[in-house]
């Protein structure tokens, strides 16, 4: 794809005259971007490399609301593979154990209480770091990946110290940064690979790691970040645990004498109601003025689709709404067309809110 000649080390700024190949070649089986000449890793990154994270205001900055994107219990522990000299595990504060994997002695300078290893991340280390201190509840790796010589162990740690609802959240310079965006200057023998939502995908599939959730942000020039778990989420258990709530919610209220109605015939109002039996519950279910659905009867059910302007001359203390991952226009719609009473948001936890 891209051929930049023979160049020295972008970080080594004492010139021994070593120049190695900088090309970059695509896998036309799995589609990944990378160097077809890796230098040796301990070449790469000496203990003397000289790259400091916190002397960065933007990479202090970017730990800071990362570390707080992620959150943390007081039981969490959490390790940064790539910690360099500790920018982001300081950010966390003394609310979890921390753990540090950083190979060169940017290491040094990470002081305790965060625990420090001085190695290269390997699923060796993995495996210590497990039997030390159990499975790990977040582990970061920002901006590291594209460093890696061997990505399949570097996974095969992640994998295996990462707690069954653990978290792994990847940072990584998006390939269309460079090629879209022309970044030809962050092609360098460091970067060894350059991903992009498939290739990391696969890579982290391969190893039983599923993608939660991915974001573009613009660290580096254009980077992405995603989330990601083992690929047995509990998927189920977190939707009967909804569904329970959800029906002790409407049992309440309406054992109490409070009558319930729907908020909008929306699709996924149907897989909601039969999955938790919410039908048994409500009167009927609104519908915006004009919809075809009005004076039919919600799919399989005895629920009928009635106009809106019903919610707003029975005034039913509570209206439940099925189209809540846009609650805040319907809120407010339904608020200026004069209802008064509470909504209730389903899901991901019921909970009943005034506005």
């Amino acid at each position: 794809m891209l051929d930049l000649g023979e160049q020295p080390l972008a970080e080594a700024y004492d010139d021994d005259g070593s120049r190695y190949p900088l090309r970059l070649v695509r896998c036309r089986n799995c589609t990944l971007v990378q160097l077809d000449y890796i230098v040796p890793a301990e070449e790469l990154f000496a203990p003397d490399h000289p790259y400091a994270a916190g002397n960065s205001a933007e990479r202090r900055r970017h730990a800071a609301e990362l570390a707080t994107l992620i959150g943390t219990k007081a039981d969490d522990t959490v390790v940064d593979i790539g910690a360099n000299d500790g920018t982001l595990l300081r950010a966390f504060g003394g609310r979890c154990r921390l753990i540090a994997v950083e190979p060169t002695a940017q290491a040094r300078k990470i002081a305790l209480p965060i625990i420090t290893y001085e190695k290269f991340f390997t699923s060796g280390l993995a495996a210590r770091i497990r039997d030390m201190y159990g499975p790990v509840q977040i582990v970061t790796a920002c901006n590291v990946l594209a460093h890696v010589e061997d990505p399949h162990d570097f996974m095969r740690g992640v994998s295996l110290m990462l707690a069954g609802g653990g978290m792994f959240i990847t940072e990584n310079h998006d390939l269309s940064s460079v090629t879209s965006g022309l970044q030809i200057d962050t092609v360098y023998h460091e970067h060894l690979r350059y991903y992009d939502l498939v290739t990391l995908g696969r890579l982290l599939a391969d190893h039983g790691l599923n993608v939660c959730d991915s974001k573009r942000i613009p660290a580096h020039g254009g980077s992405f970040r995603v989330r990601a778990g083992h690929v047995d989420t509990g998927l189920q258990h977190r939707a009967d645990v909804a569904k329970d709530r959800l029906i002790a919610l409407l049992r309440m209220l309406t054992d109490g004498g409070a009558p319930v109605y729907g908020v909008a015939a929306a699709t996924r109002a149907t897989p909601l109601m039969h999955f938790t039996g919410a039908d048994a519950y409500l009167t009927c279910v609104c519908e915006i003025a004009g919809s075809e659905k009005i004076g039919k009867m919600m799919p399989g059910t005895q629920v009928p689709v009635v106009d809106e302007k019903k919610l707003i001359e029975d005034q039913p203390p509570y209206a439940l709404l099925f189209a809540w991952h846009i609650a805040g226009d319907v809120i407010k719609s339904l608020r200026a067309a004069g209802y008064q009473g509470k909504f209730i948001i389903p899901l991901p936890q019921p909970r009943i809110v005034s506005g």
